[in-house]
């Protein structure tokens, strides 16, 4: 069985927070000894609860739901540490300013690709290459973003879309353009970064995209990244563009043909 958030009335969009039983990733249960304890905070959450065929012969665990009320609701639940698929290196990763005043103007940084994004209950937020836009662990939505690179080479920029709930993929635009929504309470559950441009090939982009429910996927050039369900929204992500390694030497293809034909003749026995 899988429990994630279920596409609802946009009242119900009340904060996650879970705490959940080893290998259970917080979404799925495959045993009876697997819990999940979610927590919802600031208004009503929808959940949406799958169950998938046993193991012929096997009888399914009846699933238990309880619901615990708490003495003192200002009191949090606290998240684990690290999601399941972090690495120490992502865990340790800075994450970008809480918020920005509205009568403050967004500086970035002059190397490097930025983000700036809009994060739910937080406000405008910006992150320098390597940083985090938004906080893996908080469960906040992120919205909507754009990407900042006043210094990229010449023929290659970086395109991004993403899809938004209940209302689809949005068009796909370049650096500078922003991608998402904002205040609407809409959530990003997929989102595609593609590398473009005749110089596109001599860079590699890096980096993770992390989803509720503590799902990590890591950033491939022109492959869409969402949670296990698709339903999960985006929390966070963290960019970079290197320059590829091009000038390894690759070991030789013994299939490759000969560009000379080579004639053998064996030799008749007297």
């Amino acid at each position: 069985m899988t429990v994630s958030r279920a596409p609802g009335n946009p009242e119900n969009n009340g904060r996650i927070e879970a705490i959940w039983t080893k290998g259970t990733m917080g979404a799925t249960l495959r045993d009876g000894s697997d819990c999940i304890v979610m927590h919802v905070q600031d208004a009503p959450a929808e959940l949406l609860v799958s169950a998938f065929m046993a193991q012929a012969g096997v009888t399914a665990p009846t699933l238990r739901i309880d619901k615990i009320g708490l003495d003192e609701p200002e009191q949090r639940v606290a998240p684990v540490p690290s999601a399941p698929s972090f690495t120490p290196a992502q865990a340790a990763a800075p994450v970008a300013p809480v918020s920005l005043p509205a009568d403050q103007p967004i500086r970035i940084s002059n190397e490097g690709l930025s983000l700036i994004g809009h994060i739910e209950r937080i406000g405008d937020a910006v992150a320098s290459e390597g940083q985090f836009l938004g906080d893996p662990g908080s469960g906040l939505r992120l919205e909507g973003f754009q990407a900042m690179w006043p210094t990229h080479p010449k023929e290659v920029d970086l395109a991004y879309s993403v899809t938004l709930e209940g209302l689809g993929a949005t068009e796909t635009v370049t650096t500078g353009q922003f991608c998402g929504s904002k205040g609407e309470s809409r959530r990003v559950t997929e989102v595609t970064f593609t590398l473009v441009g005749a110089n596109a090939h001599k860079f590699e982009l890096n980096g993770v995209a992390h989803f509720s429910g503590g799902f990590s996927v890591p950033i491939t050039s022109g492959l869409p990244a969402s949670g296990p369900s698709g339903l999960e929204h985006l929390t966070a992500i963290k960019l970079s563009v290197d320059i590829a390694q091009l000038n390894q030497q690759q070991p030789p293809n013994p299939w490759d043909q000969s560009p000379r034909t080579k004639v053998f003749k064996a030799k008749r026995n007297k």
